[in-house]
């Protein structure tokens, strides 16, 4: 069963300035290539997926940050790095 994603206002504010997909952003979170819990605040997890950046043609890492609400992931806010090693 595939998950209920919901954005929040600043997370489609990020991927809207980011040019990512809703999508981009859902497959991710479907088909992660690692999760964590945030070091910061543990109600919140990580979903890290490497994918190819169309617009800059390389590839990047897509980091969406999420709380879990019933049955529902809220992605809070995305952090789309090239830097790979650093966080991932």
């Amino acid at each position: 069963m595939k998950p209920n994603v919901l954005f929040s206002e600043h997370a489609e504010l990020r991927m809207k300035e980011r040019y990512i997909a809703k999508q981009t952003v859902i497959k991710s979170i479907e088909e992660p290539d690692k999760i964590e819990r945030s070091a910061y605040d543990k109600c919140r997890i990580l979903f890290k997926k490497i994918y190819f950046n169309k617009t800059l043609k390389r590839d990047h890492l897509l980091m969406a940050i999420c709380e879990i609400r019933g049955k529902a992931i809220i992605v809070i806010t995305i952090i789309d790095t090239s830097k790979i090693s650093k966080y991932f």
